[in-house]
């Protein structure tokens, strides 16, 4: 026997989903064959239903409703009970819906649906009844309440439930461009709605965007799950009546179809079947499609189309989005992305967790609605997804299933070619191995990068600021694996440039592990890659844009060198790659805010060269940039810190040349942006490390110690807390450079006990540096003034009880190790051999140090003076003193306060003073205020 038509339920509900009249009519053609019968029922059911969707979907234009002439009792003005109806707002398959407004016992504006016309068979009422069940069960925020329910007047059932004033989950999400997270955080709601039908017993069976509104409740979207009209039970019967299932009789809307609903032999439908609804939901919206494409069902036969819901594996969301052509734009902008950003955000986790919910077999989809949600949830806060690939040995056994007879007729072949022509076919084979092995091989490695290393790598080193020794191990090896593959030629210039951005990736990644030599080779070669594409290429933007960033890192790098000239011709050109994409977008706010983020880059490589000028045009260009980006459109934290840099480098820009009220302005500045990240999310890595910055550059220019020591105490905590999650060099040089300060001004103020400390501290932070990165010039150079200012406090102390002429040696002789050819450290020795009473030393030393030392040498000629006048030499002695006072006057008329962290040899004025008077004494028996020197 034949297999039996659909039922008129199913033909109509597919029909309705297919809007073009020419498809429509073809899909009639198929699906009702020669059933002249069963083909006017539909039409007539159609021409009833233009409006047609789901229960409370909005009204079409220009409703066209046809039925029967008799009169009814609950047409447009008519009363139901306590009801009185007010207008017709939406149709579905069973019923109509009426607004009405209810006048007893409260007074309030409701939906009331009511089995249509025509549609009151035994099954239908079965049904209707079951949808009234089904919800009177549920008690759910995000699922459409029932108030009641009875039968009118001419014995027709109907309900009553809150009146949903929505668009369809995908309509709204469009309308209000709604960031993925922003769709995701709506999608775990309507999971939960579904979870909580499921536990009351109930099956939806007919998930899809129309049965999904949102409607906004105090100014929050709120989605609500309608129209159960097609549930099951679980359980027991939702009616006494037995709601039946026709054999042959599809119940869903087939795009949103599980296979086992697409599935004529009676397989039960369990609460998975609504998990794959909600999985069709996800995928469309993340890509604005159905897995399977609506045109393509409209012109597939009945049969062929129950198969490929069964057996085709659709492809994941983010290659559906690779193939959407012109499309992308649109379906990007509607996302708040652009079409890159987009298919990366989605690429990975997002593919996994759909294709989860999309299996085949029900048994390796999510067991829960929760369970989905939860995973879900797990992408948004940044934790290890549950979901993951099927494997490749499960893909296989898929094949093999599927295509049986392919594959015998493929062994037969492979046996007469075998024998045939053993060589020619074994060359073939080969060679086609080869090239699959090559891609395979690339697709593994680019996998790895964008998967494990992107997502592990740049959220933790970029954002957390570092990673456990597991994770660093697993990214070593993962990158070892990565970089042979990366070397590989690609004639697609898209796949070019994917494997450019993530060996790119990679050097940046490499430069925060501290392998700079590693870093720079793989980002110098990424720009040479990038600069072949972009003149290849010249209209795309993004391969431009690219390498305007790559060529930042180059000069980062090298500024981070000490090579801050070297750095220069990088740095300008990627300012003028950057401006030019902007002049061919002039209204795109990505290209804007990375044309602000490259000129911050360069007005600090300008901070660092003392061209303060220069560099103050170039920040208050980036500024101004980042605050029209800002005030303009959404923005994120990222854009906020940005900011927050810029200010803090014109603010110490300004210091630098003396404008030091507007540099303290600007530092102030500097801190606002991340206080307002910190007060919304505590933890954040980034805006501590920004925060703890400003608050040492603002404490070098507040000048009193007060003020200064509890500002560099909490930057000391801040950057302690992030020193201890990660080990970036970053957040460790800036936690030496805020222990010298705080040193200092504890010094200043007396606390020589706590200054002791902090001189510990800051001693262990600094000598881990240089033995991790002996070739950073700047980590030598920090630990040399270490030693040397603390030789200093044990030679020359505020009181003559801490003074420790051991303590100023060995500190001094460590000083001379880091920096050999230091004028500085030759000073520190001169102070050393002078306490520990070695005269003939200290003038050896100091003596070095007026060589080495470029400038005013005070410290050192002080020492000088007082070591000949033991020597016996009085004419050099007084030589040398005057040459000194003459100095410390110098320098106490310039600015006082180091304009820079931790990049100063310059002696504190007091502890100069110090010196002065003790010389004084010695030489002339008086202070000097009491006699002066002859100038």
């Amino acid at each position: 026997m034949g297999a039996k038509l659909p039922s008129v339920e199913t033909v109509f509900g597919e029909a309705m989903e297919i809007a073009g009249p020419a498809e429509r009519a073809a899909f009639l053609d198929r699906a009702c064959g020669g059933d002249q019968a069963l083909r006017r029922q539909v039409e007539s059911l159609l021409d009833a239903h233009t409006r047609a969707g789901g229960f409370l979907e909005s009204p079409a234009a220009t409703p066209t409703i046809t039925r029967d002439a008799s009169p009814t009792d609950d047409g447009p003005g008519g009363v139901i009970g306590p009801y009185r109806l007010l207008e017709e707002i939406g149709e579905g398959g069973m019923g109509v819906v009426y607004m009405a407004e209810q006048t007893r016992p409260v007074r309030r504006r409701v939906a009331l649906k009511v089995i249509k016309p025509g549609m009151d068979s035994k099954q239908v009422v079965a049904r209707f009844e079951a949808e009234r069940q089904a919800l009177a069960l549920m008690d759910h925020p995000n699922i459409a309440k029932v108030h009641d329910g009875g039968a009118t007047g001419s014995g027709r059932p109907y309900f009553v439930m809150e009146l949903v004033r929505g668009l369809p989950i995908t309509d709204y999400c469009d309308r209000e461009g709604l960031t993925v997270p922003e769709r995701l955080e709506l999608f775990v709601l309507v999971c939960r709605a579904v979870q909580h039908a499921h536990q009351k017993g109930v099956i939806h069976r007919d998930l899809k965007p129309s049965n999904v509104l949102v409607t906004v409740v105090d100014g929050v979207p709120t989605p609500k799950v309608i129209d159960f009209g097609v549930a099951k039970a679980t359980g027991a019967s939702l009616t006494d009546r037995s709601l039946f299932t026709g054999f042959h009789q599809l119940i869903g809307t087939p795009l949103y179809m599980s296979p086992e609903q697409a599935d004529l032999s009676s397989a039960d439908v369990d609460t998975r079947s609504d998990i794959y609804a909600l999985g069709v939901l996800l995928y469309e919206l993340l890509t604005g499609s159905t897995p399977f494409d609506r045109e393509t069902f409209a012109k597939t036969a009945f049969d062929e189309m129950r198969r490929m819901i069964r057996e085709d594996e659709p492809p994941t969301p983010s290659t559906r989005l690779g193939s959407l052509g012109e499309r992308l734009s649109t379906v990007s902008s509607r996302r708040g992305s652009d079409p890159r950003r987009l298919n990366r955000a989605v690429r990975g986790e997002l593919d996994w967790i759909a294709m989860k919910a999309l299996e085949k077999d029900r048994r390796r989809r999510y067991e829960t609605a929760n369970d989905f949600a939860a995973d879900v949830m797990r992408y948004l806060t940044d934790r290890p997804v549950e979901a993951c690939p099927p494997s490749a040995r499960y893909r296989l056994t898929k094949y093999a299933r599927r295509n049986r007879t392919a594959l015998a007729t493929g062994a037969v072949v492979a046996v007469a070619l075998a024998t045939g022509s053993a060589v020619s076919a074994w060359q073939a084979v080969k060679a086609t191995r080869a090239e699959r092995r090559a891609e395979a091989r690339f697709e593994q490695a680019r996998r790895v990068v964008d998967d494990m290393y992107t997502q592990v790598a740049e959220r933790w080193l970029g954002q957390n600021g570092g990673l456990a020794p597991i994770q660093r191990e697993f990214l070593e090896k993962a990158l070892a694996f990565y970089e042979p593959f990366a070397e590989e030629r690609h004639d697609d210039p898209d796949v070019q440039f994917e494997a450019v951005r993530a060996r790119g990736r990679v050097g940046v990644m490499r430069r925060l592990l501290g392998k700079l030599d590693q870093s720079e080779d793989l980002i110098r070669r990424s720009v040479d890659d990038l600069d072949d594409l972009a003149n290849r290429f010249p209209d795309r933007a993004d391969y431009r844009q690219e390498l305007a960033l790559k060529l930042g890192d180059v000069a980062a790098l090298r500024a981070d060198r000490g090579q801050a000239a070297e750095a220069e011709p990088s740095m300008k050109r990627s300012v003028a790659v950057m401006e030019a994409v902007v002049a061919q977008h002039p209204k795109d706010q990505q290209y804007l805010c990375n044309l602000a983020r490259v000129l911050g880059w360069q007005g600090n490589l300008f901070e660092r060269q003392k061209r303060y000028a220069e560099a103050e045009i170039v920040l208050r260009r980036s500024r101004d940039q980042f605050e029209r980006h800002i005030a303009e459109g959404p923005h994120g934290a990222n854009c906020r810190l940005e900011l927050a840099r810029v200010e803090m480098t014109l603010g110490l820009m300004l210091m630098h040349i003396g404008r030091l009220p507007e540099a303290e302005a600007a530092l102030r500045r500097s801190i606002v942006p991340s206080r307002a990240i910190l007060a919304e999310s505590p933890t954040h890595p980034v805006a501590r490390e920004q925060l703890a910055k400003s608050l040492i550059n603002l404490a070098i220019i507040e000048g009193a110690p007060k003020g200064a020591v509890e500002d560099l105490r909490q930057a000391e905590g801040l950057l302690g807390g992030l020193v201890e999650e990660s080990g970036v060099l970053d957040r460790r040089w800036a936690l030496a450079a805020c222990r010298e300060y705080l040193f200092k001004d504890l010094v200043e103020a007396g606390r020589f006990e706590e200054a002791e400390e902090v001189a510990h501290r800051w001693a262990e932070v600094s000598e881990k540096l240089v033995a991790d990165q002996p070739a950073i010039p700047h980590f030598r150079d920090s630990l040399g003034r270490l030693h040397h200012r603390l030789a200093f406090y044990y030679a020359s102390p505020p009181e003559p009880r801490l003074r420790d002429p051991s303590k100023a040696m060995t500190h001094a002789r460590r000083s001379v190790d880091l920096l050999p050819q230091s004028g500085a450290a030759r000073q520190s020795l001169a102070w050393a051999h002078y306490r520990a009473g070695d005269w003939t030393a200290c003038v050896e030393s100091g003596l070095k140090a007026t060589e080495l030392h470029e400038g005013d040498d005070c410290g050192a000629w002080f020492f000088l003076a007082m070591a000949y006048l033991h020597l016996g030499d009085q004419a050099r002695a007084h030589t040398y003193y005057e040459r000194a006072v003459r100095g410390l006057a110098d320098f106490e008329g310039r600015v006082a306060r180091p304009a820079s962290p931790a990049m100063t040899y310059d002696p504190d004025p007091a502890a100069m003073r110090r010196v002065r008077d003790e010389a004084a004494s010695l030489l002339l028996g008086t202070p000097p205020e009491a006699k002066p020197i002859r100038r």
